[in-house]
């Protein structure tokens, strides 16, 4: 059975981890192969199963044969789902939202849902649904009203794409800025950085840049989002996939990554001293359970599963299952 979500609750304390190496300890390195792992805790909070939204005994049906939680709203759940074929191939894909009566009411159809991002306090969802048109409209949807039509959208040119949502504000980057959109007024700031930009979090003052196009040589760099000049990381090897929850510490992968996924993932603090590595033959995802503990989503020679870690502790979280090819 496959079980995925984006966000979960369980402490990483419940699982009996370390949350700390020893000072001075070099930063581990951990090959993971879940059936070489014994097997924790489920990942806590609602989940799809096999299509099947579950949240403890509720029990609701969507479209599509997967799919994954992507975030709390105050009056229910925004769900990602799509129908994946016998290659674990996505075909299609749909935005939901799953109220607390069970009422699902779809926000957007031919979508990568995991690639729209949920506002902060869970109020509107933003994302591109055309990506690969120059000119993308990036559309606003109210998701706290019972009303699935959007409430906002506006036309930029240069391959827009959605990086944070904070409030009526969306941090938007094209192929030439990064700039503030509120949508509540339909205004554009002026550009915080004229450079490519990455992943970010609002609330603790964080964003990637790149000094230039990875692929012509830049270096990636991790810098305050309100002082994109204000430099606290910097590496030409590896650039940012995911910062944690509290801004403590990022997710770093291989500056080039592209394809089926890394092989290897670090985790560091946003100063960028490391703390863990992992490794297998693929991943292809990752996420915070808690501050502390991550979750991988691991393809290893013979098998895969979601992995907990904190460090070099590491345990699966849903049952491995046979690895398929990518």
């Amino acid at each position: 059975m496959r079980r995925t979500t984006a966000t979960a609750l369980i402490s990483a304390l419940a699982a009996g981890l370390a949350l700390a190496a020893p000072a001075g300890a070099a930063a581990p390195t951990t090959d993971l192969q879940p059936q070489r792992l014994e097997r924790g805790p489920d990942v806590a909070g609602p989940s799809v199963e096999d299509g099947v939204f579950v949240d403890g005994g509720r029990r609701v049906d969507l479209p599509g044969n997967d799919g994954a939680v992507i975030g709390d709203t105050p009056t229910g759940w925004v769900v990602g789902t799509w129908r994946t074929n016998a290659v674990g191939e996505r075909l299609g894909g749909r935005v939901v939202k799953v109220d607390t009566s069970g009422n699902v009411v779809t926000l957007a159809r031919r979508v990568d849902p995991m690639s729209l991002v949920l506002g902060e306090d869970g109020s509107y969802l933003v994302g591109v649904l055309d990506p690969s048109r120059s000119r993308g409209t990036v559309t606003v949807w109210g998701v706290v009203s019972t009303d699935a039509s959007p409430s906002g959208e506006r036309g930029f040119r240069g391959y827009p794409e959605v990086l944070a949502v904070n409030g009526v504000k969306a941090l938007i980057r094209t192929t030439t800025r990064t700039f503030w959109w509120n949508f509540a007024r339909d205004e554009v700031r002026k550009p915080l950085t004229t450079k490519p930009a990455g992943p970010a979090n609002v609330q603790h003052d964080l964003l990637q840049t790149f000094t230039k196009d990875p692929y012509l040589g830049g270096c990636a760099q991790v810098v305050r989002l309100q002082r994109p000049a204000t430099v606290r990381w910097r590496s030409c090897r590896e650039r940012v996939a995911a910062f944690s929850p509290d801004g403590a510490t990022m997710i770093t992968i291989g500056i080039l990554t592209d394809g089926v996924g890394p092989g290897e993932v670090t985790l560091r603090r946003t100063d960028g001293k490391k703390l863990a590595t992992w490794t297998t033959s693929w991943f292809d995802g990752w996420r915070w359970e808690s501050p502390e503990a991550v979750l991988l989503d691991v393809n290893g020679a013979r098998t895969s599963a979601t992995v907990r870690c904190v460090l070099a502790d590491c345990e699966n979280a849903t049952d491995p299952v046979k690895v398929q090819s990518p």
